[in-house]
């Protein structure tokens, strides 16, 4: 039993209480045949009053309630339920005096109600008055022999005092009502510690084993009191006893590792515990438990993964109930730094055991990213959409990848389903660029208002992304629609990224729709700048621009000589470029025209 120290659970007590405390006579009922009785003798006249008092006070009117219990002592100085009920109102009021004066008359009116005097026990201690609560406590401890909880509290209190040979005392005849136990016996050991008496101490828990003497978790507990209390030997030597009986003890052979790391014996330390951690008997939450405190004390202490990853892989390698044990290995190993050629079937066993794993799936996809291992990040990300995953880094490298094989379509579908997704605030700048490669692919299925209102959702979760105001700014420009707004984000874009040449490409196109043409040529000259000598076939479009340009601010030798090398870049293209066709044709039609033609 713990005992009370709150006022609020003082005040709890004393008015639930009231009601145990009445005499016999509190029960009678003034009533015969529906018809009120009038109270003749002065007796039944207080109880009348008190019953009255209870009522209004059950109605919350309290000030009634008062009077009317003041008029039934005022009756009947005896009546012990009005004399509590007077205590309670002024244990409310905070009137710990009063409070106190009407408790023990309460008390003295009633002495066998062990309510009343249980309640009076609270408030002596929560107004700091030990000694009053251990005699009112020792009074009931004789009137009521049977209840262990009267003792107990006798051995909270003592303790605090530390007054430790009458917490033994006390501990003695709770022992008698209720028998040895393995509680008791620790709390009169421990006690026994205290008053230096340890060889009573071990006497106490000998004593326990003897009553027990078929469970040996006992004797294993005493092993361990020796083992804290720097006595390793005599714990040792209970631990090979218990062994020899029982071969297989779990508890014993636990305690035996504690003895071997305690006295520094590491490589016995190891082995008893590879045996431990195999053992049939032993539950997984018990290895979990045992593996986790491992890891903690090797990681704090920057121990060598030797002396881990062995006994990792021999669990690992029996029947798992659950990821819990391959998770806290991967754990570790991550936060070792372990080679990821190491990590990885850890990973794959997760994933074996709960197909749907979200943090082992993402630990094998960041390895894939690192690794550049498309087929790999194509397996993890489409096996983790197929799941319905909440994690919207699948669905973006899947749609990416989808996008990258050309399949237009599927890829618009896979990333609208993984924007809606990725809704924490952790993966904003995810959201934003699966926004972007969306608009990218529907600009390209020729769905230009689908794409814009993706990159508007872009932009509404990075203003300034450059890379998405570009594409916007480009396509706009395209279709020569809008084109201050173009302008304006292709300006912001450049900010953002001043040396980034398809950037000022499209400031440059942006200012020629424009017909802004000498501007335009001044923007596409840092292009050109910027790309120097070595231009490759994907420069092949810039390229074009600058002779559209050239041809346009009356420069036609130039002009041809742009698009003369823009078709020789374009013929440098991957045969299944799809727009490989149509850009050859479109720049031979300038050459031959020698002007600007309209695409």
């Amino acid at each position: 039993m713990r005992l009370c120290h709150t006022i609020a659970a003082r005040a709890a007590i004393l008015l639930a209480l009231f009601a145990l405390c009445l005499p016999a006579s509190a029960q009678e009922i003034f009533e015969v045949d529906g018809k009120e009785l009038v109270p003749a003798t002065p007796e039944e006249r207080a109880q009348a009053f008190f019953l009255e008092g209870v009522r209004q006070r059950l109605k919350g009117n309290y000030s009634e309630a008062y009077d009317l219990f003041n008029h039934t002592v005022e009756i009947n100085p005896n009546h012990v339920g009005a004399q509590f009920e007077r205590a309670s109102f002024a244990n409310a009021l905070r009137d710990d005096s009063l409070t106190m004066q009407l408790m023990e008359q309460t008390a003295a009116l009633d002495p066998e109600n062990y309510y009343v005097k249980q309640a009076l026990v609270t408030f002596y201690l929560n107004n700091n008055q030990p000694e009053k609560a251990i005699s009112v406590l020792e009074d009931m401890a004789q009137r009521y022999p049977r209840k262990s909880e009267v003792l107990l509290m006798l051995v909270e209190i003592y303790g605090q005092q530390g007054n430790y040979a009458q917490v033994v005392k006390a501990l003695d005849r709770v022992e008698l009502l209720e028998g040895k136990s393995e509680e008791l016996s620790m709390q009169k050991f421990r006690t026994y510690v205290k008053m230096g008496e340890t060889k009573r101490a071990f006497a106490e828990m000998e004593a326990l084993a003897e009553e027990y003497p078929n469970d040996p978790r006992y004797r294993v507990l005493i092993g361990d009191l020796y083992l804290d209390n720097e006595q390793p030997e005599k714990a040792k030597a209970i631990y090979d006893q218990v062994l020899r009986e029982y071969p297989n003890n779990v508890n014993a052979m636990m305690s035996l590792a504690s003895y071997y790391e305690q006295t520094g014996q590491q490589e016995l330390t190891t082995q008893t515990v590879s045996q431990l951690l195999v053992h049939e008997q032993v539950s997984a939450e018990v290895r979990e438990n045992f593996l986790t405190e491992l890891c903690y004390q090797n990681y704090r202490q920057d121990g060598d993964t030797a002396a881990v990853l062995p006994l990792f892989r021999q669990v690992l390698s029996m029947p798992q109930e659950n990821t819990n044990l391959a998770n806290l290995c991967a754990q570790y190993m991550v936060s070792k730094n372990v080679p990821k050629e190491q990590v990885k079937p850890v990973l794959e066993q997760i994933l074996s055991i709960d197909p749907e794993h979200e943090d082992a799936r993402s630990q094998l996809l960041i390895y894939a990213i690192q690794d550049e291992d498309s087929a790999e990040i194509a397996r993890l990300c489409k096996t983790a959409v197929d799941y319905g995953s909440d994690e919207g880094v699948f669905y973006y490298y899947h749609g990416l990848l989808l996008y990258q094989q050309g399949q237009l379509q599927e890829a618009a579908d896979v990333l609208g389903r993984g924007v809606k997704k990725a809704n924490s605030i952790k993966q904003t700048d995810l959201k934003a660029s699966m926004f972007t490669l969306r608009g990218d692919i529907l600009h390209q299925l020729g769905n230009d208002r689908l794409a814009f209102e993706q990159y508007d959702s872009c932009l509404l979760l990075k203003p300034a992304d450059a890379y998405t105001l570009n594409n916007y700014a480009y396509y706009l420009s395209l279709l020569k629609k809008d084109l201050t707004r173009a302008e304006q984000m292709s300006k912001l874009s450049m900010e953002k990224d001043p040396d980034n040449y398809n950037h000022i490409d499209t400031y440059a196109w942006i200012l020629f729709q424009q017909k802004r043409y000498e501007e335009a040529r001044e923007a596409q000259s840092r292009v050109m700048e910027l790309l120097g000598d070595s231009l490759l076939p994907e420069h092949a479009g810039v390229v074009e621009h600058t002779g559209d340009i050239e041809a346009k601010c009356g420069n036609i030798d130039a002009a041809m000589r742009y698009w003369q090398q823009a078709k020789e870049l374009f013929q440098q293209l991957p045969d299944d470029d799809a727009d490989k066709p149509t850009d050859l044709q479109r720049v031979a039609q300038k050459l031959r025209k020698k002007k600007y033609v309209e695409p």
